[in-house]
């Protein structure tokens, strides 16, 4: 299969598996709240709670209603899906890459300087970090992907940001839901050409027909 044969046919692929994606974890999303500075999820069915896995955040005023982040914990922080997306919620920026992204892209936007915002060597300012938090909370949307084989969390956490993010710059749809969306003022400027709140994996892509063959296998498993 020739370079540009194998491209097309991974966004193809991208783009399937976005939507397979997305319809899986619909039926999976908590109630995700807010009250004084705390989060609250809440699940219809105490048996759903996620304990490993991936996290799929959506941006709920997006039309349609568009995939803005991957992402998972550790594989050797076993049992720590909710803890990290506790930490991009309502942790700070030194500890949630998410956090550090909305703050930098609400600066720039608003056109003052990021400072010491991106120095992981300082705390960011309680205004900014609130700013955040208000953001999320009027914004985003959590679902999970339960996923129990803690080997295949890295990989399958790659391949999903790879498709989404192929996905977002490919479908007419996306391309336009994301015109006026926060992240393209991203100080990160992969952020903002890819249009989630992602940077790692987003510029993956297979370089061969076999590699092709992996990502769409492994996919198709974890999202019939």
């Amino acid at each position: 299969m020739k370079r540009e044969e194998l491209m097309l046919k991974y966004a193809e692929i991208s783009a399937e598996m976005y939507d397979k994606l997305l319809n899986k974890v619909a039926s999976n999303s908590p109630t995700v709240s807010f009250s004084e500075g705390k989060v609250f999820i809440a699940f219809k069915d105490e048996n759903a709670l996620p304990m490993n896995g991936i996290y799929v955040m959506t941006d709920k005023l997006s039309s349609p209603k568009r995939i803005v982040r991957i992402g998972t914990h550790e594989p050797s922080n076993a049992n720590g899906l909710l803890s990290r997306v506790f930490n991009h919620l309502v942790g700070s920026k030194n500890r949630s890459i998410l956090r550090k992204h909305i703050g930098s892209s609400l600066l720039v936007g608003n056109g003052k300087k990021l400072n010491k915002w991106l120095l992981k060597s300082e705390k960011g300012d309680a205004q900014t970090e609130a700013a955040v938090t208000d953001y999320i909370e009027k914004h985003l949307e959590v679902a999970f992907l339960p996923v129990g084989d803690l080997k295949s969390l890295a990989e399958l956490e790659k391949y999903l940001i790879s498709a989404v993010a192929q996905a977002t710059v490919t479908k007419t749809e996306l391309v336009a839901a994301r015109a006026d969306w926060l992240g393209n003022s991203c100080d990160d400027k992969t952020v903002a050409e890819y249009g989630i709140w992602n940077d790692d994996h987003v510029k993956w892509h297979p370089k061969d027909e076999a590699e092709l063959k992996r990502f769409t296998r492994t996919l198709d498993k974890w999202l019939q």
